[in-house]
């Protein structure tokens, strides 16, 4: 019983070290692209209210609305991502409780994805080169996307944050 233990464990190990020698080399990168999204509206929660007021002189709510009201008359939208600045009254009668933005769908979203696999191997194809190989077939294609921006959908505003499509390419090397 003892040997024919000793045989199946020389098999296993013999047979996982074949196996892992048979893998041919490859290469895996990541490609990426920019996704453009185009601004349908902005969202931003504001509270009024003079309950909150830290200011010596506390004004009516009426006065304090009415306030805000005026200093927000705008016709550019442009403007309205503005209205932060204005949060900055230093009498906490008003402030903003939370700013989302609302995104059209990606027009060809798959524009998004040929240009993350024409980066991807790109990249796969400097790094052959720089080993004296030749990129080989593609084996294996992860996508990394976390929402679908084929669709429309609302976040929360980051205005210096751009958003990139990911994907995983592995390409066998000759």
């Amino acid at each position: 019983m003892k040997n024919i233990l000793v045989f199946l464990l020389s098999m296993v190990t013999a047979c996982s070290v074949y196996g892992q020698s048979t893998e041919k080399p490859y290469i895996e990168v990541r490609g990426m692209a920019k996704i453009e999204r185009t601004v349908k509206s902005y969202i931003l929660d504001i509270m009024i209210t003079e309950e909150l007021a830290y200011a010596e002189e506390k004004k009516p709510f009426e006065e304090v609305k009415k306030a805000f009201f005026e200093k927000v008359k705008t016709t550019d939208p442009g403007d309205i991502i503005k209205l932060s600045n204005l949060m900055v009254d230093k009498s906490g009668t008003q402030s903003i409780t939370a700013r989302r933005v609302n995104y059209l769908p990606v027009k060809d979203f798959s524009k998004v994805i040929a240009a993350a696999f024409a980066d991807g191997k790109a990249r796969a194809e400097k790094m052959a080169t720089a080993i004296g190989k030749k990129l080989g077939p593609l084996q294996a294609v992860v996508d990394y996307s976390t929402t679908n921006d084929e669709v429309e959908d609302t976040a929360y505003y980051q205005p210096k944050d751009d958003r990139y499509y990911y994907l995983s390419l592995k390409y066998h090397v000759e």
